[in-house]
């Protein structure tokens, strides 16, 4: 995947479990995402690490086939496998 950059205080994210983005179905809202960017302004979410976020206030979109979605940081709500 091309080099995205991400403004102010969103993430992108791409879901880990089937079925949400796929399918366009984001109405569960528990399914974990992993972080593929962030904006400049996010603090504690980083490329990489899994995350829990409400996928109702996702928008979802594709680049390069890929299909993911972008939220506002405060949508975000655990941080999961944190050392």
């Amino acid at each position: 995947m091309s080099k995205m950059i991400v403004l102010n205080k969103f993430v992108v994210v791409t879901e880990l479990a089937s079925g949400i983005i796929l399918s366009g179905d984001i109405t569960t809202g528990n399914k974990p995402a992993e972080v593929v960017a962030v904006g400049a302004e996010c603090e504690y979410i980083v490329p990489g690490i899994n995350v829990i976020l409400d996928w109702t206030k996702a928008m979802p979109f594709e680049s390069e086939s890929v299909k993911l979605a972008v939220i506002a940081y405060e949508h975000v709500k655990v941080i999961l496998n944190v050392d």
